[in-house]
């Protein structure tokens, strides 16, 4: 009788293995992995094989199938940061309701942004040449772990861009200044951003906006960490009737007209594509209500898509130049920097310490 209850669970089990195992092979992959915002890795082929990458293709790809993925992803998080109480898991960290990343200091990448910047800044003698590092929030967690430093920042590219003017963001942001869900700033709250760049850059700022509920935005953490985190809230800032926006389309070689807020993204994968349509190369805002024809050409990443609009109302036109998805050899066909105008090299630590622009 002994036997009955060991041979049950024997039973149990084998038929629980066979059952996933089953599962894992009949169901079809996902086409995209909603939560990581990435497509699945996909089966191994037999080129795999002379690469030595058979094995382990075939376990993400497996990983990547597996129908209990998520809710296992969430047990390892809940694992590792409640019941281990490690601070963070694979760098990623939850404070304060705020998740983020730890991503320590790339000495080397740092110096070839720096390099990057100081040798297109040459390029504009005639221009005021301004530069700003946008810190991680990371630093406003007030965690003990080696991620952004943004005294050491400045004393490893000091020699490059020396000459340059630096405009320090740290004062202007605070914690509560970037989503918690996500890398990036809030734009209801960066007024003091654009004033800490009006007081360098000589510009009295423009405030008259109001906020637009476009609904919850879960951020790019809230699928990395894997917890169920509390969304935010995605607002924009209206209040910029006159202002016309401008994209460049690679395909024709011109500029289209479009919106400065792409409201229907607001439900794609990447909410904060809502901000100037994401991913683009080249854009112009144009003011005809400023009258002193001031121009500025904004050099940015993502950060710089919801700042832009913030802007806009102190110049007659921001240009964003985007180094990630056009080559700075070839602006001189596409932008003519007119004299006297703002260059503002603006950009976050991720991009600054990874150094993918394309120059």
């Amino acid at each position: 009788m002994k036997k009955l209850p060991n041979l049950l669970v024997t039973l149990l089990f084998s038929l629980a293995l066979g059952a996933g195992l089953l599962a894992l092979v009949l169901l079809p992959a996902p086409e995209v992995l909603q939560s990581e915002r990435r497509k699945p890795t996909p089966p191994p082929t037999l080129s795999d094989l002379s690469g030595g990458k058979w094995m382990r293709n075939w376990e993400s790809y497996l990983a990547d199938k597996f129908p209990l993925r998520e809710r296992l992803r969430t047990l390892r998080a809940f694992t590792t940061l409640y019941l281990l109480g490690q601070t963070d898991k694979d760098g990623l960290y939850f404070y304060q309701s705020h998740a983020g990343k730890f991503e320590p200091l790339d000495e080397a990448a740092a110096l070839r942004s720096a390099g990057v910047i100081a040798r297109l800044a040459a390029n504009y003698p005639d221009q005021r040449v301004y530069y700003a590092v946008i810190p991680d929030k990371s630093i406003y967690a007030r965690r003990r772990f080696p991620g952004f430093d943004p005294a050491r920042l400045r004393e490893v590219t000091a020699p490059i861009l020396a000459g340059l003017t630096e405009i320090g963001l740290v004062p202007a942001l605070s914690l509560e200044s970037y989503y918690r869900t996500d890398l990036h700033w809030d734009q209801a709250k960066l007024r003091p951003v654009v004033e800490a760049l009006g007081e360098a850059m000589g510009f009295a700022t423009r405030w008259e906006f109001t906020t637009r509920d476009l609904g919850p935005f879960h951020g790019v953490y809230t699928g990395q960490l894997a917890l169920p985190l509390r969304p935010d809230g995605m607002t924009v800032l209206d209040g910029m009737d006159g202002i016309s926006a401008q994209y460049f389309d690679p395909k024709i070689g011109e500029f289209v007209p479009g919106p400065v807020y792409h409201d229907g993204k607001a439900a794609g994968r990447d909410p904060y594509d809502v901000f100037l349509g994401g991913a683009q190369a080249l854009i112009t805002l144009e003011n005809p209500d400023n009258p002193d024809g001031r121009e500025l050409y904004l050099f940015r990443d993502s950060f710089g898509s919801s700042l832009a609009p913030l802007l806009a109302p102190n110049y007659s036109r921001v240009t964003l130049i985007d180094l990630r998805y056009i080559n700075a050899r070839v602006l001189p066909e596409y932008v003519t920097f007119a004299p006297g105008a703002d260059v503002l090299f603006l950009v976050g630590w991720q991009i600054f310490n990874a150094n993918t622009w394309m120059t």
